[in-house]
């Protein structure tokens, strides 16, 4: 069954429905992911390169102490310093490079069931330790939990049973649905 409301809220189209359900990306899913994916690699890659140039401060200044230091406990603190500070953010920027260079790659994955978009209270935490609240709407559906908007309840009825496919990454971007059956 298609909702065409569903369609132009989460920016699909029929034959994008049918390749999600095999599990497969139209041409113009793929582009727009890939669109994405480019800018998140330039500045993974940028951030990296980054990450490496303050690794190699820690070091240099990790080697200059122990070069300049005659007792135990300056020599001690250098080695500490190379150690932590290369180690840290030399894995930072081993890790940013390894995803700014890796492969493009999407998992598509189902949820389906009844769904329930509930209003939830969440806590931000600024840089100056001060801490607000604010709501936001998910819509859950079978074991899936998704970041939704509040006009999404016009348009999914609690309790009608929705197949939904979306991506595997940290986002869970919607990429179809489908109307399985009305509540009883």
């Amino acid at each position: 069954m298609f909702d065409e409301q569903l369609m132009k809220y989460f920016k699909f189209d029929e034959a994008d429905l049918q390749a999600n359900r095999s599990g497969q990306l139209t041409e113009k899913q793929t582009t727009g992911m890939a669109e994405d994916d480019k800018y998140n690699k330039i500045f993974g890659a940028i951030g990296g390169i980054f990450l490496f140039l303050i690794a190699v401060l820690g070091f240099y200044v990790g080697v200059s102490g122990f070069s300049q230091s005659y007792d135990i406990r300056g020599r001690l603190t250098a080695v500490v310093l190379v150690a932590a500070w290369g180690g840290l953010f030399g894995g930072l920027c081993a890790r940013t490079m390894r995803h700014a260079f890796s492969k493009f790659q999407v998992r598509i994955l189902k949820a389906e069931g009844p769904v329930n978009i509930v209003k939830v209270e969440r806590t931000s935490t600024r840089p100056n330790g001060t801490t607000s609240r604010f709501y936001a709407y998910e819509m859950h559906i079978g074991t899936g939990t998704f970041d939704v908007t509040s006009d999404l309840a016009g348009y999914m009825m609690q309790g009608d049973i929705y197949a939904i496919y979306y991506t595997q990454d940290s986002e869970k971007e919607i990429l179809s649905t489908e109307l399985i059956s009305k509540a009883k």
